[in-house]
């Protein structure tokens, strides 16, 4: 086949598939170029040869009645549906792991792998959360000591040696490599204190070597390593009641019920017009603390005692912090005096 006839069957293709309705021949004569400027029976014999090779080709090339003013007509269409590959049938949670493996490698020789892998699932409409379960930045630098080796002992299921903390050699058969909070961690059983471990990577002091055959680790049920790991997890938020007076627009992240202010506020203080009080249930300090900034002068703690010296501690944390567009001493430094007694 030539070229300019593999071209023109290209260009058929194309018009056949983009179109929201079949296209007459009249029509398709005048989009494809090949067909512009021949008779009437060039083309009808071009046309014909080319639709029948497309469908010798496998693609569906749809002939279909037309209603028009000047009576029927035969329209010409490929339905989508039959000409398009399959999509990829990836869950949410394998994107997720597909995306944060693309990440991972993203300094290392699969660079350039990992980034085609990406463009191809978002092209499949799947848009990979690359951030899942990463809180600061990931990569298998410095910070992250024997991680290819300990990647593919584990795949392989090898025993391995390294040195830890700067301390004797540890002798390891790996379960799992687990990211936390940014973090890279091996869960194994230590041969050395016979019973499982968890070890940080960044801690591992020296190279990572194998010793013995792949396939040798017997690895524990999933509800073992699962237990193991769940040591890694932070103790769950004791929940945190507060008294909270805020814009009545202001949407709260917890349940919230009307509350009246104590009747001992500071004289002369009292809330804006367009202001309510509610009893707030926080999931945890932290998160109570983080709404309170956050929230933009529309959201006042009242309420307990407790989480208002966590609150005054974080915003000295922060002040404390050297802010790379702080004011200049000449400028002057904004007056914490007379700041709202709330």
């Amino acid at each position: 086949m030539s070229s300019r006839r593999s071209e023109r069957l290209v260009n058929l293709v194309i018009a056949l598939l983009v179109t929201d309705r079949p296209l007459t021949r009249a029509e398709l004569q005048a989009t494809i170029v090949d067909y512009r400027g021949k008779s009437v029976a060039a083309f009808e014999r071009i046309f014909e040869r080319d639709k029948d090779e497309l469908r010798n080709q496998g693609i569906d090339v749809r002939a279909v009645d037309i209603d028009s003013y000047f009576g029927h007509e035969v329209g010409y269409r490929i339905p989508r549906s039959d000409f398009e590959l399959p999509a990829v049938q990836f869950s949410q949670a394998e994107a997720d792991a597909l995306g944060m493996a693309a990440r991972v490698w993203r300094d290392k020789v699969l660079d350039e792998s990992s980034a085609s892998a990406l463009t191809k699932l978002r092209a499949a409409g799947v848009e990979p959360d690359t951030e899942a379960g990463i809180s600061t930045q990931v990569s298998s630098g410095p910070d992250q000591t024997g991680f290819p080796e300990l990647w593919r002992a584990t795949l392989s299921a090898t025993p391995v040696r390294f040195g830890y903390r700067d301390a004797i050699e540890r002798h390891v058969e790996p379960w799992r490599l687990v990211l936390r909070r940014g973090h890279w961690y091996l869960l194994g059983f230590d041969r050395d204190r016979r019973d499982a471990r968890i070890f940080r990577l960044s801690r591992i002091s020296s190279p990572v070597v194998e010793e013995g055959q792949p396939g040798s680790v017997s690895r524990p049920d999933p509800e073992v390593v699962q237990g193991h790991l769940s040591r890694l997890e932070p103790p769950p938020a004791e929940p945190v009641p507060a008294l909270i007076a805020h814009h009545h627009g202001l949407r709260m992240p917890g349940p919230a019920v009307p509350a009246e202010l104590p009747t001992d506020l500071p004289e002369g203080v009292g809330l804006p017009a367009d202001f309510v009080a509610e009893t707030v249930v926080f999931a945890g300090m932290d998160q109570l603390v983080t709404f309170l900034l956050q929230s933009g002068g529309r959201a006042v703690l009242v309420a307990p005692d407790r989480a208002r010296q966590a609150l005054a501690q974080r915003v000295v944390a922060i002040d404390a912090r050297s802010w790379s567009h702080r004011r200049s001493p000449a400028a002057g430094r904004p007056e914490s005096e007379g700041a709202s007694p709330w």
